[in-house]
């Protein structure tokens, strides 16, 4: 296969549905930075970060659904980032977390 037919990660099908969701995002890594997401999954989330956050660095993501009154909190790698738009990946997620997450995408728009 030449390099060119070459698949990206991005490209490849994905594991979880993404619906479009847009809250407010705490991201502790070495920093703490501040951003937006943009798409939620069982398995992970996309979001705007305005600052620096290296592939592959595990992080903890803080965000707040509609279902909860706890903020959730999920342990996560950086798969992916092109400027300010990163992927992560959640680490270890539990049941009772994906439950909610689950909850709270039910009735959001999936993402393109």
């Amino acid at each position: 296969m030449s390099s060119e037919h070459k698949q990206h990660p991005w490209t490849l099908p994905r594991a979880h549905s993404r619906f479009l969701l847009d809250v407010r995002l705490v991201v502790r890594a070495k920093e703490i930075q501040h951003g937006r997401t943009k798409d939620i999954a069982e398995g992970g989330l996309g979001a705007t970060i305005p600052g620096e956050i290296g592939i592959g660095e595990i992080v903890e993501l803080e965000l707040q659904l509609n279902e909860t009154t706890e903020p959730l909190k999920l342990k996560a790698e950086v798969r992916y980032r092109r400027g300010f738009q990163y992927g992560f990946k959640f680490l270890h997620a539990t049941e009772q977390q994906r439950e909610l997450i689950r909850k709270a995408t039910h009735d959001l728009r999936m993402a393109p």
